[in-house]
């Protein structure tokens, strides 16, 4: 029996704003939604809550872990490419420890999740 092999879909990164969707290069984390290296497919992980207070409508609730500490949500919007049009490398994003159980990998992958 051979070793299980280790798939990067789930898995949170950290990546720049400036590379994903342009504006100042705030750091936040992201979760990868395929399994090719050189050719990343992400969605940004961000708090559930605005400024405000009050819960936001276009993201999809997951639940913490050790690196997300607070009440976060995936975006529905798929990244593929960085602003410039290159295809988003692992090798230029910061790994964590951290991957997605299976439930919220379900929740918010697009085949799955009930329309509105």
């Amino acid at each position: 029996m051979g070793r299980k092999r280790r798939y990067i879909k789930g898995k949170v990164y950290f990546a720049n704003d400036s590379m994903l969707v342009g504006g100042k290069g705030k750091r936040r984390r992201v979760v990868s939604m395929g399994n090719d290296k050189n050719n990343m497919a992400v969605r940004r992980i961000l708090s559930l809550k605005d400024k405000n207070g009050k819960i936001k409508k276009n993201l999809i609730p997951i639940e913490k872990y050790p690196d997300i500490p607070e009440a976060s949500g995936v975006e529905v919007k798929t990244i593929r490419k960085t602003v410039k049009g290159k295809p988003i490398q692992e090798k230029y994003l910061v790994k964590t420890k951290t991957r997605l159980n299976k439930w919220d990998m379900k929740k918010i992958s697009t085949k799955n999740r009930p329309k509105k």
